[in-house]
């Protein structure tokens, strides 16, 4: 098949949208579909061999896309999470017949739920969403949508890259007072994501927190947390050995979708700490790879990360939390996408 992968987000962005498109984008390479990427510029002009169409922000955007999927005739569109470019090249598919399918990776906020249902929805052949709350989401907005749920590399992210050089240096094992148990955040700091309540596990005694990102909640963190490490955002590579390097991951956004950064932790053998909300009491199993807290109790997420820090056998939680994750790799999500999602490519006539 001819597949256009439409993005709002591609690389050189490091977030959710791009980890997913980009394992879409292999795997389709890798079982022999022809693929072309359209996403906003500036950024890389191919990728693995596909081209990467560059919507240039200072030229009429609908006129781009159009060019861009007339000149690859695809056989299908493929939109992450549509907004300014996914809505056009949806529109511009309608138009032309070309089949569509959207995944839609962000929570559907009530102020926008019209416009989204109209110009997104409406548009898409088939729809998906990659959390069990967001089934029920879009049927509460009269729309209609699948679960699809996203993988996690298991190579990439795995409990032997943990480094402990590194670990000594975030523990402050060479203090007076000895090792801490390295409590970890990784994903953007925006309020949204729920950052703010990490201020809170600076009364856990025994821990040190380490923030892996960046965003506008920063300044904010760092002054009421001046014992954590921020290390700014870092790249696949990089967050590779820091997610296995942690004793714990924290994540406190209540409205989770994809899960990423859970499901990275856990192929990492790193348990977590989680709200019993969201996409987080799908890949979280309580007691089991982690903990789940109640987020409407002020003082719970505190609780749960001394508890699990306080646990001399968290590792136990980390091992089951590996042996989840292995359960469904990105090979397998794919699979399963292009095989029970996609259409049948019509047969060419004799």
């Amino acid at each position: 098949m001819r597949i256009a992968l439409v993005t709002e987000t591609f690389y050189p962005a490091a977030d959710s949208t791009t980890t997913t498109l980009k394992a879409t984008a292999d795997r389709l390479v890798d079982l022999g579909h022809t693929v072309r990427i359209i996403a906003p510029g500036p950024g890389l002009a191919s990728y693995r061999g596909c081209d990467v169409v560059r919507v240039r922000p200072l030229e009429p955007t609908g006129g781009q896309i159009r060019a861009a999927l007339d000149a690859f005739e695809p056989d299908l569109v493929h939109a992450a999470s549509p907004r300014f470019v996914g809505r056009k090249a949806l529109k511009h598919a309608r138009r032309t017949g070309v089949p569509t399918l959207v995944v839609e990776q962000s929570p559907v906020l009530d102020l926008t739920a019209d416009y989204w249902r109209a110009k997104v929805a409406d548009r898409a052949d088939t729809l998906l969403v990659t959390a069990p709350w967001m089934v029920d989401r879009v049927a509460e907005l009269g729309a209609e949508a699948a679960l699809w749920e996203p993988g996690v590399d298991t190579l990439a992210f795995n409990p032997t890259l943990r480094d402990p050089w590194l670990h000594d240096s975030w523990s402050r094992a060479r203090s007076k007072d000895g090792a801490q148990v390295v409590v970890g955040y990784v994903g953007s700091l925006h309020r949204r994501n729920g950052v703010r309540r990490l201020a809170d596990l600076a009364q856990v005694g025994g821990t040190r927190l380490v923030v892996i990102g960046d965003g506008p909640e920063r300044e904010w963190l760092e002054k009421r947390l001046p014992g954590a490490r921020f290390t700014g955002p870092l790249q696949t590579g990089d967050l590779t050995v820091a997610l296995p390097t942690l004793d714990v991951l924290v994540h406190p956004g209540e409205h989770e979708t994809d899960c990423h950064a859970l499901r990275e932790a856990a192929a990492s053998g790193v348990p977590a700490v989680a709200p019993r909300s969201g996409g987080a009491t799908d890949v979280v199993r309580h007691l089991e790879t982690g903990v789940l807290y109640d987020p409407a109790d002020p003082r719970d997420l505190r609780r749960a990360v001394a508890a699990v820090a306080a646990d001399r056998h968290r590792g136990l939680l980390g091992e089951a939390a590996r042996a989840t994750a292995v359960r469904r790799t990105w090979v397998d999500a794919v699979d399963e996408l292009v095989g029970s999602h996609y259409p049948v490519p019509t047969p060419l006539a004799a």
